[in-house]
């Protein structure tokens, strides 16, 4: 017979396992439902908001036309008698100028013999190789640009990459093939891919972030350092501080923009902390508390007040950020007195220092979107393919996204820039 204290002590024992349980669930539901997941892992997606019927840019919105191209041909119509009696026609009295713009029809691969001669010198007997410019491999520079950009900048899979080639030029490769050649791609932009890092070091502003990417199944992360003229991708197995110290070195003096990962707290004397990080968390918890609202409403002000005054002089930017700054103080306080809000208070408080660098310097965005645009062509890519089977196919991906994103910062052709350094 159990007593009535061993029942309690089951009781309890079993009450505590399940809260155990309760709180590992929530950690995990905490991956899909934070203010920081992206949409595409989000779970319990919110119902779409209905449509006001209204489709469209809105009125007085400018017209936007192609401009019109120059043509390269030109094909005239002409009648010399009436079909209905046959009587002369004479000059027309109106002509309609239509254009026309085409492709060319899907082309052949040219197949360009190259024949190098051999000579042995009939004084020294030295063997004698003709000055050439034949390929190394079997594949043209331009077969190896074109496959680069249709599986690094259109985000095609390598069996869709051997289809549109095959479509376009009758050239077939296999997929492995397909593979090598981008391989060798990214072993040919090596240098130039070693030179940005060394242009990224020197940038005065530098907007970094990162994600996760999947490499034979062992999770990486994958970085992007952005500047006003150049886009670096990293993928190591470490979030950590050393990736940052690897691209930057430890005495980078330059304005790091972020969000509050605590690898980059060694370059605390110059950061600036994403403010729409902060607003989107603030955003999460006005959802849920109703107490929450009018700080959020406060952080929405602030951002708006800071975006203004980075156009003022450097001596009122200074005097609006020492306000701002009290006046976060105060905002942080008031945080406090509720046992909720605890843990986002210290958050904010912790980044005090760096919400206001873009006031100290305009050039500063106080968002650090520059970096999550950069990442997201990358993370359609990782959507498409899942991830990635080898270290070599990470380096590869790392070398050749960069120099594209890099090509389009500075308004250059992706195709001109890789076909030139073959």
């Amino acid at each position: 017979m159990v007593s009535w204290r061993q029942r309690i002590r089951i009781l309890e024992e079993i009450i505590e396992k399940q809260q155990k349980e309760i709180e590992e669930l929530k950690r995990r539901l905490l991956a899909y439902e934070n203010p920081h997941t992206p949409s595409s892992k989000i779970r319990n997606k919110p119902p779409k908001k209905e449509s006001n019927g209204k489709l469209g840019a809105p009125k007085g919105h400018p017209k936007y036309e192609r401009e019109e191209p120059e043509p390269t041909g030109s094909v005239e119509y002409i009648e010399d008698t009436c079909p209905h009696c046959n009587s002369t026609l004479g000059n027309p009295f109106k002509t309609d100028r239509i254009l026309e713009e085409e492709i060319p029809k899907p082309q052949p691969v040219e197949v360009i013999e190259h024949l190098v001669n051999h000579y042995t010198c009939p004084h020294c007997k030295s063997h004698i190789i003709a000055d050439n410019n034949a390929p190394q491999g079997r594949f043209g520079k331009n077969v190896l640009t074109h496959v680069t950009l249709l599986k690094y900048d259109d985000r095609l899979p390598l069996r869709k990459t051997v289809s549109s080639l095959k479509r376009h030029y009758g050239l077939e490769l296999s997929n492995v093939c397909a593979m090598k050649l981008t391989e060798k791609v990214a072993k040919k932009l090596n240098n130039p891919y070693k030179c940005l890092i060394k242009k990224i070091r020197k940038s005065k502003i530098i907007y970094v972030d990162e994600t996760e990417l999947r490499v034979d199944g062992i999770t990486h992360h994958l970085w992007t350092f952005v500047t006003d003229k150049e886009v670096l991708f990293v993928i190591r197995r470490s979030r950590g501080k050393q990736v940052i110290e690897e691209i930057l070195g430890t005495s980078y003096k330059g304005v790091i923009c972020c969000d509050g990962w605590h690898a980059y707290s060694q370059y605390s004397s110059n950061l600036q902390r994403c403010w729409v990080h902060i607003i989107r968390e603030a955003k999460d918890l006005a959802k849920k508390y109703t107490e929450f609202e009018g700080f959020y409403t406060t952080f929405k002000r602030m951002f708006a007040r800071i975006k203004k005054a980075q156009s003022y002089l450097y001596k009122t930017r200074l005097k609006w950020r020492n306000k701002l700054i009290e006046e976060m103080k105060q905002l942080i306080e008031n945080m406090k007195s509720y046992t909720e809000f605890r843990k986002f208070s210290t958050k904010v408080e912790n980044g005090l220092d760096y919400w206001f660098t873009c006031l100290i310097n305009p050039n500063v965005e106080p968002t650090n979107n520059n970096a999550e645009r950069a990442l997201r062509e990358l993370i359609v890519q990782r959507k498409i393919i899942g991830g990635l089977r080898r270290e070599k196919g990470a380096h590869t991906m790392e070398v050749i996204t960069s120099i594209i994103g890099t090509a389009k910062k500075r308004g250059l052709n992706p195709f001109e820039v890789i076909n030139s350094s073959l």
